[in-house]
This record gives structure tokens, C-alpha cells and sequence, in this order.
């Protein structure tokens, strides 16, 4: 039986689970529905951690089968999830919380919302905070979620000091200091069990595995993916940071520096049912009469951190693909708007821009995004944090010793180009200045 690799990624509303062959190529998917986000007066944004166990279960076994049926024997298995995200269990491992979304505000990082969690459910005894994957993989292998090491990409907003690989002391003393324990880091692409002859290995983050599927690695070179949320990495040979944007370091010398805007999919949620039939309505709109900073609920991260920015309009919509084609410009404005802030920091855009995610199948926004740009756009083919995983996987299994040479010997596909679109660009460049205005006064 040949060899096969499966990427998961677990995402906000749903999971999904690709299994590839050596060469990356796709042998089958599945997919699994998550728990519903809860929303909170405090700001507190939830999720059943059951759900992600139970989704990924589901599809395991539904790729298992499918695998057999292909001949195919899965020999490793990375998981990818949204960063920030976490739990606490107690010592036996059972969950005492709803998971804490990436988008929780109800304080500034997985730590402290933590302890503010625990001191207002009251929550005694040792409390241990452990990530989506090992959450996940704990109950794969049967062990204690607080046992299972997590990688220094999804520990990152934790409080990851990449120069140390380890906790920052003032993270470390304050989750202590509460009687939290944080788990052990190790580098992405780590062993951390195995499920007979399928291996378990530490990933990274959904923005990182996105990256890596699309293909950009070369400094300078970029990827937007675009799911429910907008999430941009850019390829440097430095740590840069700044406010609401930070790097997260690959398996060997070079860094991706970026964030993660609350803008995306679920910006346009009202649209869905008919995506493509308003795609093509926009397409042939033009440019809306109005600019917004099209946010769902109150609180942004990135290009503008600003837990209390709220949505704006300059104007009323004139009709509903007015509406929907703003929506879209106004994500490709704050795409706009991040890239000139990495410039800023030390981090230009100096190579490719390639995209990820659900959003880069639509032609309609790409091409938007491209002439707000002023550059190319390279929509790459079955990309996703999905088949990034997988390549890690890959990786972990074919060069151990250097997870990202290994990443960069398997050739993607070419991607689809999406120009600027020259008689409109006038016209959004307009918009952009009045969005930057009314954003940054």
C-alpha cells in the first residue's frame, strides 16, 4: 500500500480533513460541522471543545475508509487550528469551560482570559490551558489533554517568547501565580504519538498552514486567505512586530509577520445563500457609492487593533449589491491598509501575493482586491490550512531533521492570475482615501 498524509484543519464553524499522497496530490476530503459560537454580553465568544473531538473523529474514520478503498495506508496526521483558541481542563483532563474563541474579548490574551475566566466561574483547584490541537490529539490517543505538547505556533498568543522557545517569565509567573499550567513547546513537526501506524505530528496555526499550502516562501512573497476571517502573512527574514501584528517562526530561519482581521467570510454572511449569483451581480455593479468597515460585531485585531471599533458606513447602500459589493471592497481595503502597516514596521511586500481560503475561488474578489492592490493576485488551486497541514505532515515524515526544506521540495500547482482591473482603479483608490480617513482620522 502506498503511503498517505492527512491535513486537518479545525476551523470556527466547521473542520476538514484532506488526505494527499507524497507529491500533495488530493486522494480524498472529508468534512464535520462544529458546535455553534455563543456569543456573550462581556465579550466572552464560546464553542462545545467536544465538538472539535467529536468532528475530527468523524472524518478519521470517514478517511480511514476511504483510504483502504484507494489502497492508501495514512503513515502521519498534523492538525491546524484558529490561534488563541483554548480551553482549561482539570486534572483528570476533562474540559471545566467552554472553549475561548480566537475572538474572545473578554481580556487581551489566552492567559489572562484564562485567569478572568476561572476567577468568574470560580473554578477551583489545578487548571491546566491546552490549545485546540492537543485537546484534540489527547483524545485521539487516550491521554490527558495536559500531557500533550503543543507547537510555538499555536502557543504563540499564549505567551511564546520564539528567541527562548519557552513562556515568557512574566506569562509563566501569572499563569502560575493562578494556579494555571501552560503545556510544553516544541517545534512544529514534532512526534507526539501514534494511532497504530498513523503518527502524530505538532502543526501550526490556520494562517500559517494556509501560507504554506499557497505556496509562499520566499522573502518578500505574501498570502491573504480569506475564510471567515482575513488572515495575512508575509514572508521576512526577521521578527518584526507592532500593534495587532507579530511573526510566528518557521522550522528554520525565516518568519512569517502578520494578523488576523475580524473582517472575512462572515462579513457578507447575510449573501451566502446566493454567493455566486451577487458575486456576478457586483462584478458587473463596478464600485459601490459608499465605503464601510464592514465588521459583524464590535472589536477589531488587525491592520487597526481596537477592541471597540465598530462597524461604519460613510452612506447608505443604494441597493443590495451596492451593499455586498462595499462589503468586499472594504475587506480589500483593510488588506490594503495591513500591508502598508508590515511596510511601516520593516516588512514590504517586495515578492508575490498569492491567496488562500474560501475567498480565493471567488474571481469577482480577487479581482477587487487586485485593483484596490494595484498589483497581481495569484489564486492558488486546492489551497487551504487543510492541505498545509498535510504538507507538514509530509514533511515530518520525509525530512525530519528540516520540516521547511522538506515543505519547499514538493511542487503546487500554478495559481490563477487576477490583474488590477484598470478602469476601476481610480475609482477604489478614491474609496481607499476616504476609508483610510474616516478610519485613521
Amino acid at each position: 500500500m502506498k503511503p498517505g498524509f492527512i491535513g486537518i484543519d479545525i476551523a470556527t464553524q466547521s473542520a476538514r480533513a484532506l488526505l494527499v499522497d507524497e507529491n500533495a496530490d488530493t486522494l480524498a476530503i472529508a468534512s464535520a460541522d462544529l458546535a455553534q459560537v455563543i456569543r456573550g454580553p462581556d465579550g466572552a465568544v464560546t464553542q462545545d471543545p467536544q465538538s472539535w473531538v467529536l468532528a475530527v473523529t468523524s472524518m478519521l474514520s470517514e478517511i480511514q475508509s476511504k483510504a483502504k478503498s484507494l489502497g492508501v495506508k495514512p503513515i502521519s496526521l498534523v492538525i491546524s487550528a484558529t490561534s488563541g483558541t483554548f480551553t482549561l481542563v482539570n486534572e483528570s483532563g476533562a474540559a471545566v469551560i467552554p472553549a475561548a474563541m480566537y475572538n474572545d474579548s473578554r481580556a487581551a490574551n489566552p492567559v489572562d482570559r484564562a485567569i478572568f475566566i476561572a476567577a468568574s466561574e470560580k473554578l477551583s483547584g489545578r487548571l491546566h490551558l491546552v490549545h485546540t490541537p492537543e485537546f484534540v490529539i489527547a483524545a485521539l490517543l487516550g491521554k490527558n489533554p495536559k500531557d500533550i505538547a503543543t507547537d510555538w505556533s499555536h502557543a504563540l498568543k499564549t505567551g511564546v517568547d520564539l528567541d527562548t522557545k519557552t513562556y515568557s517569565p512574566e506569562i509563566l509567573e501569572r499563569a502560575q501565580s493562578k494556579n494555571i499550567s501552560l503545556p510544553t513547546i516544541v517545534s512544529p513537526g514534532t512526534k507526539l504519538g501514534a494511532i497504530g501506524d498513523l503518527n502524530i505530528y505538532t502543526g501550526m496555526t490556520d494562517g500559517c498552514t494556509a501560507q504554506i499550502s499557497a505556496g509562499g516562501a520566499d522573502v518578500g512573497s505574501a498570502v491573504t486567505t480569506l475564510g471567515t476571517t482575513m488572515v495575512i502573512k508575509l514572508v521576512t527574514d526577521k521578527n518584526v512586530t507592532g500593534p495587532g501584528f507579530y511573526s510566528h517562526l518557521l522550522p528554520a530561519k525565516n518568519w512569517l509577520v502578520g494578523g488576523a482581521s475580524n473582517l472575512g467570510g462572515i462579513s457578507f454572511k447575510n449573501f451566502t445563500a446566493n454567493i455566486k449569483e451577487w458575486d456576478q451581480r457586483a462584478d458587473a455593479h463596478g464600485p459601490a457609492s459608499f465605503v464601510t468597515y464592514p465588521l459583524d460585531s464590535k472589536g477589531e485585531r488587525f491592520p487597526i487593533s481596537n477592541k471597540e471599533l465598530a462597524r461604519f458606513e460613510s452612506a447608505a447602500a443604494q441597493s443590495e449589491v451596492d451593499q455586498y459589493r462595499a462589503i468586499l471592497e472594504g475587506i480589500a481595503f483593510a488588506e490594503r491598509l495591513s500591508y502598508e502597516l508590515l511596510s511601516k514596521y520593516g516588512a514590504p511586500l517586495t515578492g508575490e501575493l498569492r491567496t488562500a481560503g474560501g475567498g480565493a475561488k471567488s474571481p469577482t474578489w480577487c479581482k477587487i482586491r487586485a485593483t484596490v492592490l494595484n498589483r497581481a493576485v495569484i489564486a492558488q488551486k486546492n489551497s487551504g490550512s487543510d492541505l498545509g497541514a498535510a504538507l507538514i505532515a509530509i514533511a515530518a515524515t520525509t525530512n525530519p531533521i528540516n520540516i521547511s526544506a522538506g515543505i519547499s521540495a514538493i511542487k503546487l500547482p500554478d495559481g490563477e492570475i487576477y490583474l488590477p482591473v484598470a478602469n476601476e482603479i481610480e475609482a477604489l483608490s478614491q474609496s481607499y482615501k476616504l476609508f483610510s480617513d474616516i478610519l485613521l482620522p
